[in-house]
């Protein structure tokens, strides 16, 4: 007959027990999928070491500058980016998966997702009263929690989409010696993000914001786009949001970024902010 459990006497004793469950459940599961988050995360990836070997011999990894490339981007003389980008992702991306297709279910740090999420977990209730139905996230990488793996990342649709530009152009240049490296190397293997720098120096744009987390296995059709194709990416509009609408949503960021103490506009001339 099976020993029947004590029942915690104080409120100490009960909360150091399901903290010790909790936290024995994220082990087991940071076990279980070590070596996908390993991966994920570049944590296996000796990009560091290589790049100091190329810097110490003077080895050129390029140039690559994405705010050049943005603004180069032939769709803004068109003068409706959005709509050439829509275009680009029906047309192209969709019809080609085995370059923009991702099969895994942990998004790697450092690349930029797009995806369908229309059944959040907290979804119709007033936990989660609107969200992105088809968000575009940079990834900061997958995290164990005590429910299983989570993606993490900034939406960038939750954000204007002149801040969208500045945010993701101000993110390359943080961690740029990695990703001109990854671009000059024709990969796309993962760039770890720092993600405490990121808070610090694109506070004043809110970035916050847009941080979120999903659950791998309600996302669907996620396409990844490499490295070079940011300067497209950049200017997806979201398809479809539930509970907000698109004018509503930039007065909530709106709202957020004075509740910080910043007075960024919605508006402002992202050219000249990058």
């Amino acid at each position: 007959m099976a020993k029947k459990r004590r029942r915690p006497e104080t409120l100490e004793e009960y909360l150091n027990i399901k903290r010790s469950m909790t936290t024995g459940k994220t082990d087991y599961l940071a076990s279980r999928y070590q070596k996908s988050l390993k991966k994920a995360l570049g944590l296996r990836d000796d990009a560091t070491s290589e790049l100091d070997f190329l810097e110490r011999h003077n080895v050129s990894i390029g140039k690559y500058s994405l705010r050049t490339w943005i603004k180069k981007n032939p769709w803004l003389q068109h003068g409706r980016p959005a709509t050439q980008a829509i275009k680009w992702l029906f047309r192209e991306v969709f019809r080609n998966p085995n370059k923009y297709r991702y099969r895994q279910r942990a998004m790697h740090s450092g690349g930029l997702f797009i995806f369908e999420y229309k059944n959040p977990k907290f979804k119709d209730t007033p936990k989660l009263p609107w969200f992105d139905k088809y968000p575009l996230v940079l990834s900061l990488g997958p995290k164990v929690t005590n429910e299983g793996i989570r993606n993490i990342g900034f939406n960038l649709h939750l954000l204007p989409p002149k801040i969208r530009i500045v945010v993701l152009v101000k993110i390359f240049e943080l961690h740029k010696r990695l990703y001109r490296y990854r671009i000059f190397m024709r990969n796309d293997k993962p760039v770890q993000l720092n993600y405490e720098l990121i808070k610090k120096v694109l506070k004043p744009y809110g970035v916050l914001f847009s941080i979120r987390m999903y659950i791998p296995y309600r996302q669907r059709s996620v396409v990844h786009f490499p490295y070079r194709d940011w300067y497209k990416a950049v200017f997806i509009p979201s398809r479809g949001y539930d509970g907000i609408r698109a004018q509503k949503l930039i007065k909530e960021w709106n709202k957020y970024v004075r509740g910080l103490g910043f007075a960024t506009s919605a508006r402002l001339d992202w050219k000249s902010k990058i």
